[in-house]
């Protein structure tokens, strides 16, 4: 059902079949959403807001833990819309607010007018499954929700099979860095780790290791990637940090810069070493 042409009381009576409570601003579960967002209270459970449709789809198809959802009446007027909604409600609890209330809590150019709260999927090292042939990335240090965002994203597109954050300086929840993802956040194997944890089951488990490094003697694609990879990618200010150079089993590498420019954006230059490492071992 399409909702666009339907007056507001038409689209509320729509809304009414799901048991949707109405609330305000003041409520606790608008207040939550907010504090979310806006990293304004402690948040243990790793509960993170999903805002676009992307997202909310990626969560339906990676089983993801729904806490509850908040519907704008005013704006969930598309067929998808009222798909999500209905489909959400056989889950958990719904609330309703009104235009005024959502745009107060969700990023100003969200139309879509529904909001999920989930429970970040994050993993532990001792449920990794390891298999041969393994591509893992690290990313040490990194400290702009977009671009590990974009990177999360090329992950799951070169099928990554583990993305891992040590050094972390970002907040996961953070809505710019779940938007940046497409919602991939949500698929793609996370563990976030101390260094020298990740050090120890690297080297455990049998992983050639590749530092992206501008002053490396070999370009990136100047090597195999066979068997179990890992690719560490550091911060563009401070770079990878220290302790990763006393791994034996490692290799320095580089993406060639023939202008002008010493290097590339972390997130490009990341997608473009793990397409490479991917198609070599396809």
């Amino acid at each position: 059902m399409d909702l666009r042409e339907y007056s507001l009381e038409e689209k509320n009576d729509f809304y009414k079949k799901f048991n949707l409570f109405n609330i305000g601003r003041t409520h606790a579960k608008v207040r939550n959403v907010f504090n979310i967002n806006n990293n304004k209270k402690p948040n243990p459970n790793k509960l993170l807001v999903l805002e676009t449709y992307a997202s909310i789809d990626k969560a339906f198809l990676n089983k993801i833990k729904f806490d509850y959802f908040v519907v704008c009446p005013e704006l969930a007027v598309t067929s998808e819309a009222c798909k999500v909604v209905e489909k959400l409600s056989e889950y958990v609890e719904g609330y309703a607010v009104s235009k005024k209330v959502y745009q107060g809590i969700v990023d100003k150019t969200n139309k879509f007018g529904i909001l999920v709260v989930a429970f970040f999927p994050l993993v532990e090292f001792a449920k990794i499954k390891i298999k041969e042939n393994m591509t893992v990335l690290v990313l040490d240090g990194l400290e702009v929700q977009g671009n590990i965002g974009t990177i999360i994203r090329t992950s799951d597109g070169a099928n990554v099979d583990l993305v891992v954050l040590t050094n972390k300086r970002i907040r996961i929840t953070h809505p710019k860095f779940v938007r940046s993802s497409m919602g991939t956040c949500l698929s793609v194997p996370l563990v976030i780790a101390e260094v020298d944890e990740t050090i120890y089951w690297l080297k455990r488990n049998g992983f050639k290791m590749y530092l992206t490094d501008t002053d490396a003697i070999k370009n990136y694609f100047e090597v195999d990637y066979s068997n179990r990879t890992c690719i560490v990618a550091g911060s563009e200010k401070y770079g990878i940090m220290k302790t990763w150079y006393d791994y034996h089993e490692k290799e320095l590498i580089k993406i060639p810069m023939l202008g002008k420019a010493d290097s590339l954006n972390v997130g490009v230059a990341t997608s473009i070493i793990v397409y490479e490492s991917i198609r070599k071992k396809i």
